[in-house]
C-alpha cells in the first residue's frame, strides 16, 4: 500500500460503502480487505509494545465494539493463545506492508466510531 493520507487509504478499502463509519457492513469489508492482503503469520506487538506475538489469523467479532480480532501466540510462550483486538496490535516491522495494512485498520476503527 503506497504512503497516502488517512483519509484516501481508508476510501480506497471502503469505495463500495455507504459511509466510513464502523458498522456491521465496513468492519466486513474490513476483513474481506485485510483477508486477501494480510501476510501471515505476521509478527506483532500491542498497542504499549509491551509483548510480541505471532499473529496468525484475524476474525471477525461481527460487534461494531470489537470489530476485528487477532488470534496471536505469545512469543514468550507458545502455548498461550489469545484473541486481541486488531486495531491493538502493530507489526513489528514498521516498513512492511503488514504495518501499514493494520495501521490503517487501527487509524479507521478508532477516528470512524
Amino acid at each position: 500500500m503506497k504512503q497516502s493520507s488517512r483519509i484516501e487509504r481508508v476510501a480506497a478499502v471502503l469505495k463500495d460503502c455507504d459511509n466510513y463509519t464502523v458498522g456491521l457492513e465496513t468492519i466486513q469489508t474490513f476483513f474481506a480487505f485485510l483477508s486477501e492482503n494480510l501476510k501471515l503469520p505476521c509478527e506483532v506487538v500491542t498497542a504499549g509494545e509491551y509483548e510480541r506475538y505471532q499473529l496468525d489469523a484475524i476474525n471477525n467479532s461481527e460487534n461494531e465494539l470489537f470489530g476485528l480480532l487477532g488470534k496471536v501466540k505469545l512469543l514468550a510462550d507458545d502455548k498461550r493463545l489469545s484473541m486481541i483486538p486488531l486495531c491493538d496490535l502493530k507489526a513489528v516491522d514498521n516498513r512492511s506492508k503488514n504495518f501499514d495494512l493494520l495501521n490503517t485498520y487501527a487509524e479507521w476503527f478508532i477516528n470512524y466510531q
